[in-house]
């Protein structure tokens, strides 16, 4: 789905009024992402406000229980590497379906962070089959031994 520019900046500005005025965003055309990039001093302030506006965080231990259609949606961004997050909200009825990705660089001190308007939405009964299918492959794997 595409959005016009206001609604764009409307949706935006969700995330980034929360996260406060210190950060710079440039919006990155390829991936049709808003960007910014921010030392380590930051970290902590801005996790802390992330977890509280998203519903559901995505790291290299659970990526695997997240609805198909989120990681089909993610692409390469959701084969997370350590301590590289995906934050996500389902679309409700004035918003689509939201993503941050959270990546630090090798070196520690800096952290980039893109938001992503996502096409697809999910919901709970999404993510439940996702935990579903993931205990299932579980208990086929103990069964085989």
């Amino acid at each position: 789905m595409s959005y016009n520019n206001k609604k764009q900046d409307t949706i935006f500005s969700s995330i980034t009024t929360p996260l406060g005025d210190e950060l710079t965003w440039r919006f990155e055309e390829q991936q049709s992402v808003l960007l910014t990039e921010f030392s380590w001093e930051k970290k902590e302030r801005i996790l802390t406000t992330l977890r509280r506006i998203f519903n559901d965080e995505w790291h290299k231990k659970n990526i695997k229980k997240a609805p198909k259609s989120l990681k089909y949606e993610l692409g390469e961004l959701a084969n997370l590497n350590k301590e590289q997050i995906i934050f996500t909200k389902p679309a409700t009825e004035n918003f689509p379906a939201l993503a941050v990705i959270w990546w630090p660089w090798g070196h520690g001190a800096t952290y980039s962070m893109r938001i992503k308007i996502l096409n697809s939405s999910y919901d709970d009964a999404a993510l439940k089959l996702g935990q579903a299918n993931l205990l299932q492959k579980i208990v086929q794997c103990i069964k085989l031994r």
